[in-house]
């Protein structure tokens, strides 16, 4: 399955349905009803292929002669107009007899449906014209059919260098069409980074269904990494890094909105190229504006950026957990019961067993990993009448209260496993999992629990997971550094 190339698809759309005179535009008001007919049709990937030559030939020509489009289907569409067989289609016998018939009924079926529409030059040649809302669809259709690989654009450096340059200039409809300018890109970077945050989603659906090794590596490195990480994230946090560039364009922004005499000169310029009926409207709105592209940069780092860097390590986690359960999964009990577990969700008459089964393993259909994957809410049975029962209050019993401090204070409590950890340490400042001898399983306990317990701020010290596992006396942690924290002066 191919994806979106390109960012602004949903612009595209959006922009079929923008504000006429005050409200929205009916859907089937900004484009003919039976626009679409031909892809629903049993010939919808003949009609998808012959779009996209008509786009081709829409973006590399002024003019479009039709005889030129009749060519250029007949030489990219030949094999399939020669396969296709157009039962229930309205196709004269002649236009069926052969390629050229067949090519020039695709030229009559896309016109008719409102596709583009003809009209004769000065030549008396037959021209073809493409309508706003055709050429929109085009350039979205060609985006979801093309597979090659692209970059996200340069929406933050845009807007620092407009910004910069506006406010180093004298002229007041630079700074005027600079908050514009930025307004727009500051819109279309919020809607890149809900893309990417949604597609990274998408990946882990897709994982869901992968059982082969080769199959979850490629997704990973070729897919996720080069349409996902290379083309968007990578160039946000390097190139068009939004915290070197934050400071800068809110100062600008800032400055800007506080000069009451700037402002009412930009408002002017504003009106004068009709932004608005009033100078007062135009005010408001450049202050609208820039309020909002100030709001944004101060919340883009919580709100989306770290957002899509917690759901990248999360996938990342699930794809090495998946590789290597499918790696070992004949060598270890849990590649086994992951085998038997799957041979029954697709059998559908182990349905009896896989009930007397699930109450002892206790899991559940997922339909993405994420972090609540292994958590379900049991859902209660039905409530029956029971004998009511006599609920007397009892004292307190002193020593269920010194058995639960006792508890409390087990030998896994946190300060048990802050002494475990400067036993590793020693007088070193680091240590490593192989420095850690790890010869029981308390031993072997203490040192998950230490991994778990490292991000809390209390703690002595930190720990860095480097990859891969060690394998000592029987036992498997993962390849660590812990480090003894500085204590503050």
């Amino acid at each position: 399955m191919r994806y979106p190339a390109c960012h602004d698809s949903k612009s595209i759309v959006q922009s079929l349905l923008s504000p006429v005179g005050g409200s929205f535009m009916r859907f089937f008001e900004a484009i003919p009803s039976e626009l679409f007919s031909p892809l629903a049709s049993p010939n919808r990937a003949l009609y998808a292929d012959a779009l996209d030559v008509l786009y081709s030939a829409y973006r590399d020509n002024l003019k479009i002669r039709e005889d030129a489009l009749y060519s250029m289907l007949r030489s990219k569409l030949e094999e399939q107009l020669a396969d296709a067989t157009f039962e229930g289609e309205d196709i004269d016998e002649e236009e069926l007899r052969d390629i050229s018939g067949r090519a020039r009924f695709l030229i009559r079926k896309l016109c008719g449906k409102g596709w583009f529409e003809k009209e004769r030059g000065d030549d008396f040649e037959e021209y073809i014209t493409v309508p706003s809302y055709s050429s929109r669809l085009l350039e979205l259709f060609h985006q979801l059919r093309d597979d090659s690989s692209v970059r996200g654009y340069s929406y933050v450096f845009n807007t620092y260098s407009s910004l910069k340059v506006a406010h180093e200039s004298g002229s007041v409809y630079e700074k005027m069409s600079a908050v514009y300018s930025a307004y727009d890109n500051t819109s279309a970077l919020i809607n890149l980074l809900q893309m990417v945050y949604h597609n990274v989603k998408h990946y882990f659906q897709m994982q869901i269904d992968m059982q082969d090794v080769n199959q979850v590596l490629a997704s990973h490195f070729n897919d996720f990494g080069q349409k996902v990480i290379e083309a968007y994230i990578r160039p946000l946090k390097i190139k068009d890094s939004v915290p070197k560039y934050r400071v800068p364009i809110q100062s600008v922004l800032r400055s800007w909105a506080e000069n009451d005499a700037l402002l009412l000169a930009m408002a002017n310029t504003a009106l004068q190229d009709k932004r608005g009926d009033t100078v007062a409207k135009c005010r408001a709105d450049l202050l609208r504006k820039i309020f909002w592209i100030d709001e944004r940069y101060d919340n883009m780092e919580h709100d989306y950026l770290d957002e899509i860097d917690a759901q990248v390590r999360r996938y990342t986690r699930a794809a090495t957990q998946k590789v290597e359960n499918l790696t070992n999964r004949d060598q270890n009990v849990r590649g086994n019961l992951n085998v038997l577990l799957t041979a029954l969700s697709r059998n559908r008459r182990a349905g009896d067993l896989v009930d007397q089964i699930q109450p002892v393993f206790q899991f559940y259909e997922q339909s993405f990993l994420s972090e609540k994957s292994l958590w379900y809410r049991k859902r209660p049975g039905k409530r029956t009448k029971a004998v009511p029962v006599l609920i007397r209050e009892a004292d307190s019993d002193a020593d269920a209260a010194a058995q639960a401090a006792k508890l409390l204070r087990s030998e896994y409590g946190r300060t048990a496993i802050a002494a475990y950890v400067r036993g590793w340490l020693g007088d070193a400042d680091i240590r490593y999992s192989k420095d850690l001898e790890i010869r029981d399983d308390k031993g072997y306990i203490m040192s998950l629990l230490a991994v778990l317990t490292s991000e809390d701020p209390t703690a002595g010290y930190q720990i860095k997971e480097l990859g891969g596992t060690f394998n000592e006396n029987g036992y498997s942690i993962p390849q660590m550094q812990i480090r003894r924290k500085e204590k503050k002066k």
